[in-house]
Parts: structure tokens; C-alpha cells; sequence
């Protein structure tokens, strides 16, 4: 094939060419190391805990946080009021059923289980949801589940946990 549509001109770019920064070796560990040192004289950091990890076990020095604004601080707001409100509800209902925590029922069944839901995150929902709403009532030994029956079909189980384990032979007595 011949090269008379080939451009006289080769053209090349910058970013083609170079394999990779031109900045010397070493440099960034120098920025580091310079940031950590005006972090300790602006006391955002000690010696042993600088801003880039996590503090641990001192709640004396907890990490920054930026307050929050806008639609987070309306979400946060708003989820607070119905963490209150449900609180209040779930008080008021075991208040007319004469239920403590402590208390726990032996014949617990609560009326979501063995509903079918059309997917998993469905069903979740529905067992956060009545978490939330009952969570006085629920015995602390109760677990629920998810059982996939089908292609789109998904049952909520519910079960009291094993608090006794099963006695075991004494295995000495050989």
C-alpha cells in the first residue's frame, strides 16, 4: 500500500509519549511527611495519630467533623423525628399490652412471618420495619429470616434461637 494519504506531518502529544510524571523520586513522601509536620504544630494531630487514621480508643480527640447542611442535615433531622416518634409508639403499645423489655413471650408469632414477597429487598424492608415498630415486643432470643421459596417469591421466617446447648456424653468414660 502506498503513503500518498499519509500526512507529511507526525503529530504527537505529550501524554502519549511520556511514560509517566516528571516529578523526582521521593517527593511525595516529602509532601507527607511535611503535611504531618504542620499538622503538629496546627495541633490537628499527635505524634502517634495523624488526620489520615482513625483515632483509636481516645474520645478526648474525635476525628473532625463537618457539620452538616442541606438536604443531609434535613435527611438527619427528619430520621431523628421518626426514631422519636416510633420510640413513643412502641412505648405507648407495650404500655396497653403490660409487656416490659425483660419480658419475653414463649408463644411469640409475630404476623409477618410467612408472608411471600416479590424480592429480597422487599422482605428486609418489611422485617426492619417491623423491628422498628415492635421492637419491645420481640423477644431478644428471636431471629427472622429470608427463605427463597421460588424464582421471585421470598418468605419471611422467624425462629427463637438455641439458648441451651445440647448435653453432650460425658467422653471420659471410656
Amino acid at each position: 500500500m502506498n503513503d500518498q494519504y499519509k500526512g507529511s506531518i507526525k503529530q504527537s502529544f505529550a501524554w502519549w509519549d511520556v511514560g509517566g510524571t516528571d516529578i523526582p523520586q521521593g517527593t511525595f513522601t516529602m509532601i507527607n511527611e511535611k503535611f504531618k509536620a504542620w499538622e503538629k504544630r496546627r495541633g490537628f494531630a499527635t505524634e502517634t495519630n495523624f488526620i489520615g487514621n482513625p483515632l483509636k480508643n481516645n474520645e478526648n480527640k474525635p476525628q473532625p467533623v463537618k457539620p452538616l447542611r442541606g438536604i443531609a442535615l434535613k435527611n438527619h433531622l427528619a430520621r431523628q423525628i421518626k426514631e422519636e416518634k416510633l420510640v413513643k409508639e412502641a412505648a405507648k403499645m407495650a404500655k396497653k399490652k403490660g409487656l416490659k423489655k425483660s419480658e419475653s413471650p414463649t408463644n411469640f408469632a409475630p404476623p409477618i412471618v410467612g408472608k411471600h414477597y416479590h424480592s429480597d429487598n422487599n422482605a428486609k424492608r418489611a422485617i426492619k420495619h417491623f423491628i422498628e415498630v415492635h421492637y419491645l415486643t420481640i423477644p431478644e432470643d428471636y431471629i427472622f429470616g429470608i427463605n427463597k421459596i421460588d424464582w421471585g417469591v421470598y418468605e419471611i421466617t422467624g425462629s427463637r434461637k438455641q439458648t441451651k446447648q445440647p448435653s453432650k456424653k460425658n467422653e471420659n468414660s471410656n
